[in-house]
């Protein structure tokens, strides 16, 4: 029983961190560039519901709430305005809320009188701190649990190459540059991009497998079963080959198909874990948005996890250690930032195409001494469908998520 209780207690504190730092850090973004960019932030809320404690500071309320899966930012004039003006005198709107101000769009630090820029800028910092946030996850990973060290596996030496001419061959494995161990095959490559003309020597690993019948004796860890009676064991030799990288500076080559050959994990000094958590993130970013366009332009087949589906992945995740549920935040962290940039109604990606639509109407009034505007009351109708088609989506997944569980 305890331990059941433990195990619940393990999903429900895992869903909740991975979730709420998702959803905190997006709205940080928002809050921080907000305050950047002069616009007055009312409030600043942990969860959803209603107030559990709150408190103010400066211009701003921060709050609490009762469900902790997420939080929000209220910007000066960027919901109350239409209120605002339909009321009449002495009249509150039905959804006013004492603790915060209405304030109308002209007043000067509102969210609506900033210029263009700072608008998107606000709207885009919410997808980009959650990029940042994955950044940060690798690191933490890299620190606190270690990563992998590498060195250069050669998938393929392509013949009348550098280095096949030079004796490489496919399967060998380089460890060393110039007489410096490799730890991080990353380093390699930058040291043969950036040594065009010049000689380098390279340390290689060439294994030549044996075959030997189980009668002749035990298997050791590194050998590998071919049969029920045969198996291998590897003669090693370390070869040294001379190179000269062809090509221009940044982008020299010797002739190699190449793969990172993982030799050992160990937590990595600070410089190495910040370094390898940016290039992690860049990467992720670089593959969920390449996985985005193949969705869209139906290349592979949509993927789509809902909140049921995502939960169980946490769920399992959680189970397995610190270090996985780290990974996995990071992951839906980029995804769902990513998403909110897509050019969609209620998404923050579909709010910037408005102003990106009012920036241009601007131009052809300018140009042709025209009066086109974007109506507010149209964008927030065309949010509103968003929102609805949005949440019959989520609908929609739960649904499917659900029957997938039978």
């Amino acid at each position: 029983m305890l331990s059941l209780l433990g195990v619940i207690a393990t999903t429900v504190l895992s869903i909740c961190f991975v979730l709420v730092s998702i959803a905190l850090v997006h709205e940080f973004g928002h809050y921080i560039t907000a305050k950047l960019s002069g616009i007055w932030v009312l409030e600043f809320a942990i969860g959803f519901g209603n107030r559990l404690m709150k408190t103010k500071i400066g211009e701003t309320l921060y709050s609490l709430r009762p469900f902790p899966l997420g939080g929000f930012v209220r910007l000066a004039g960027m919901d109350n305005v239409e209120e605002e003006s339909d009321k009449k005198d002495g009249e509150e709107a039905p959804d006013d809320d004492p603790d915060l101000p209405k304030v109308p769009a002209d007043h000067p630090k509102s969210y609506l009188s900033r210029p263009a820029w700072a608008k998107i800028l606000v709207l885009a910092a919410g997808s980009i701190m959650n990029m940042v946030w994955a950044v940060v996850l690798f690191i933490m990973i890299y620190v606190i649990a270690g990563g992998p060290i590498t060195n250069i596996s050669v998938v393929e030496a392509i013949k009348d190459k550098v280095a096949y001419n030079a004796g490489i061959r496919s399967g060998d494995i380089i460890v060393a540059i110039g007489g410096k161990k490799l730890t991080d095959w990353s380093e390699g490559i930058s040291i043969i991009n950036n040594s065009p003309g010049k000689e380098l020597v390279l340390d290689v690993i060439r294994n030549h497998p044996i075959n030997k019948h189980g009668a002749e004796g035990g298997i050791l860890r590194e050998d590998v079963s071919v049969n029920n009676g045969t198996y291998q064991v590897y003669d090693q030799e370390t070869l040294s080959f001379k190179v000269i990288p062809e090509g221009v500076m940044g982008s020299a080559k010797i002739g190699i198909s190449l793969s990172p050959n993982n030799y050992d994990f160990q937590k990595l000094p600070i410089g190495k874990a910040v370094s390898k958590g940016i290039s992690d993130g860049i990467n992720v970013i670089y593959q969920t948005v390449g996985g985005l366009v193949k969705m869209f332009t139906r290349e592979t087949q949509a993927d789509v996890a809902g909140p049921v589906k995502i939960m169980k992945m946490i769920k399992d995740q959680s189970s397995k250690g610190l270090v996985d549920l780290l990974y996995l935040t990071a992951i839906l962290s980029v995804n769902i930032g990513l998403i909110n940039l897509l050019p969609l109604p209620v998404l923050d990606g579909g709010r910037i195409v408005f102003i990106l639509i009012e920036l241009l109407f601007q131009f052809v009034n300018k140009i042709f001494k025209t009066k086109l505007t974007v109506n507010s009351k149209v964008e927030e109708s065309i949010h509103f469908v968003g929102m609805i088609c949005l949440l019959l989506l989520v609908v929609f997944v739960t649904y499917k998520d659900i029957l997938s569980f039978f």
